[in-house]
């Protein structure tokens, strides 16, 4: 299919570009952006061809979607790869900031006002800022020197001199960072490169993703003769999902470069669920630097759902039903674009918080079980959102891996991602996927451009069977996960980063530091005296404070124990990004922005997850607002998601919430 573009917004667009007005292009899930920006390629390429353009995206995927739409030789690439296009020549220049991507913020010290009197809990918090901060100077001190730290101070020794202690690590972090700056000196700066990954590497001198931003944002703010070459190579610069882009990047094109350059946005405020995104671009609208064009077409979804979705936007676009052209040359008809929204819910009094019970958690979850199974009679290939991974882990295949982090973490999807990726799982399953992906054609060079990178040399049709074989042996291995990612490092399929070997030395350490009271707590606790109550009989001199960090201390035992077990098998690894990356019938909210989906069913639970969200508040005009604002953007991104049919389910507390959502459901079902 084909899609017929409404006028307006386009007539809008190219009376920009033909009177240099910048502009951001709104349209909502559906709209048709990445449509749009290829029509403002060919209309630029047909009315200027003398015009120089730069189109920027997040992806490799969504750099090879443009480029198969549009038969132009624009420069169209991602925002890491162009900006590194522009920097890496300036070696000398980086040499002079680098520094500042292997730094430690030091300590700001609060007083108990900050937490509004509440000196239980200033101490808490104080301490975890602390512990958290040393955690990072350790780590950093044993890169950087090769030395390692002494333990941070336990909570009842810092709360007896917290300043001391909050200036005692800021006057470490200073001396590092001095060190940090010289060593850094000393290095050949011609050896500074952009090495691709998530991470920064210090002792070769290279930048990671994110490294890359903050790199470019001080270039630019330092050597103005920067933004000069960009403005002489460019006419115009398009920006494809801008919320995504970062608030740096994002006022660098706007301060430095919209005056001389046509700068065009496309994205989607209600799809700024990222926190490293600039979310939305009001102030630039209002300050007039940009023309806001609403793009209100919707391709996607069936009637149904697109008036549901029109109700949780807050910027004022409403989205109308916008046909698309068929095989056959005929449009759709609004008979073709038909669906349906249904809310099942479920009355729950006292539903249970993160801190709450194991039987009153699991009580609650079997009740949402019950009714997401009701809710899913009589539909056929749906796909199920939700907001965390607890219910269906085992479902997906990674049942192990989920339960050794969420033993130990409240919020373990985050967790679960981060670890991996320290560790260099997340860098092995690219390399294992692109060799051997679950959907699509292999990226052979993609496999071969990284080896090399890791120093193998491939030279020879040996070589290349040899990398295939290799391959073989990862992906098909039965073995422990830990296991798995040593024999890619024996195989040189992976060279090992900082970050794995500081989480190596940081695991070791924390080992040969354990309390010497901890053994007899570990079996205490692990036989069922799990909480301050149930263990001072056996330990009257145990205060709750002392619990807490001897039960944290067990706890991350217990997990650096099963996560290096062999326990843990990497087809779970396997599987576990395999869910991530929607090749099952689960998705988690937080990965649900991409194409369509023709059924889709949405839970509307915590799974208490609380701090963050809270999805009562879309319907309430109560509660916290931040909370509000992000339940509703990510409510409205996995809404929008289906094409056909959307079911919702929630569990409501008591009458006044089942009121709210019954008059923002037209059509519900009391279970």
């Amino acid at each position: 299919m084909d899609t017929k573009m409404k006028s307006n917004a386009f007539d809008e667009l190219k009376t920009c570009i033909n009177t240099n007005r910048n502009f951001v292009m709104q349209g909502g899930a559906g709209s048709g952006k990445t449509e749009t920006l290829k029509r403002t390629l060919e209309y630029i390429h047909e009315e200027s061809p003398e015009k120089k353009v730069a189109c920027i995206t997040h992806t490799n995927l969504a750099v090879d979607e443009i480029k198969s739409r549009v038969r132009t030789d624009y420069e169209i690439s991602t925002i890491h790869s162009f900006l590194n296009s522009f920097i890496k020549d300036y070696k000398k220049n980086i040499h002079q900031v680098i520094h500042t991507l292997f730094q430690i913020e030091p300590l700001h010290f609060l007083g108990v006002e900050a937490y509004d009197g509440d000196a239980k809990e200033h101490k808490k918090e104080e301490h975890e800022k602390y512990k958290k901060v040393y955690k990072k100077y350790a780590a950093t001190l044993f890169t950087v020197k090769n030395e390692r730290a002494e333990k941070h101070a336990g909570k009842r020794e810092y709360d007896k001199e917290p300043e001391r202690y909050f200036k005692d690590l800021n006057a470490r972090i200073e001396s590092l960072n001095n060190e940090i700056i010289n060593q850094i000196k000393d290095k050949d700066y011609s050896q500074i490169a952009y090495n691709e990954t998530r991470f920064n590497n210090f002792n070769e001198i290279s930048y990671g993703h994110d490294g890359l931003l903050e790199i470019t944002s001080q270039l630019f703010e330092r050597y103005p003769l920067l933004l000069k070459i960009i403005q002489d190579k460019y006419d115009c610069i398009f920006i494809d999902e801008y919320q995504d882009t970062s608030e740096k990047i994002i006022d660098i094109f706007m301060s430095k470069l919209s005056s001389k350059i046509l700068i065009g946005l496309y994205g989607d405020s209600m799809q700024a669920i990222y926190e490293n995104g600039i979310g939305d671009v009001e102030k630039y609208v209002e300050n007039n630097k940009l023309k806001r064009i609403d793009k209100e077409d919707n391709y996607r979804c069936s009637e149904q759902v697109k008036d549901f979705i029109n109700k949780l936007r807050t910027d004022g676009l409403e989205q109308q039903v916008a046909f698309k052209i068929k095989e056959d040359g005929t449009e759709e008809t609004l008979n073709e674009r038909q669906g349906s929204v249904k809310l099942y819910y479920s009355s729950y009094v006292d539903k249970p918080h993160s801190r709450s019970p194991k039987d009153s958690k699991a009580k609650y979850l079997k009740k949402l079980d019950e009714l997401i199974e009701k809710a899913s009679e009589g539909q056929e290939k749906y796909k199920e959102l939700k907001l965390t991974n607890r219910a269906i882990a085992f479902d997906a295949g990674f049942g192990d891996l989920y339960e050794i982090f969420s033993d130990r973490y409240a919020e373990p999807l985050e967790k679960i991602e981060s670890h991996l990726a320290r560790l260099q799982f997340t860098e092995l399953v690219e390399l294992c996927n692109a060799y051997k992906p679950m959907v699509g054609s292999p990226d052979y060079n993609f496999v071969l451009s990284k080896l090399k990178q890791q120093g193998l040399s491939i030279k020879s049709i040996s070589d290349k069977q040899n990398v295939r074989t290799n391959f073989d042996k990862i992906i098909q291995s039965d073995d422990s996960a830990i296991n798995v990612l040593n024999m890619a490092y024996k195989l040189k399929l992976l060279k090992k980063s900082e970050k794995h070997l500081g989480y190596i030395e940081q695991k070791k350490r924390f080992l040969q530091e354990l309390k010497p009271e901890l053994k007899a707590f570990e079996e205490l606790y692990l036989a069922g005296k799990n909480t301050h109550n149930r263990i001072k009989g056996d330990m009257p001199d145990l205060t709750e404070e002392e619990f807490e960090d001897l039960q944290s201390e067990v706890k991350r035992k217990i997990f650096y124990e099963r996560l290096f077990s062999g326990e843990l098998h990497f087809q779970q690894i396997l599987k576990f990004f395999s869910y991530m990356n929607e090749e099952t019938k689960y998705i988690t909210m937080h990965r649900t922005k991409g194409s369509g989906i023709e059924n889709v069913l949405v839970v509307m639970d915590e799974y208490f997850w609380n701090r963050d969200y809270d999805f009562k508040t879309v319907f309430s005009n109560e509660g916290d607002l931040q909370k509000k604002s992000k339940s509703q953007k990510l409510f409205y991104v996995a809404c929008s998601r289906a094409i056909k049919n959307l079911r919702c389910v929630k569990l409501v507390s008591d009458e006044a919430e089942e009121e709210e959502i019954k008059n923002f459901f037209e059509d519900h079902i009391k279970i």
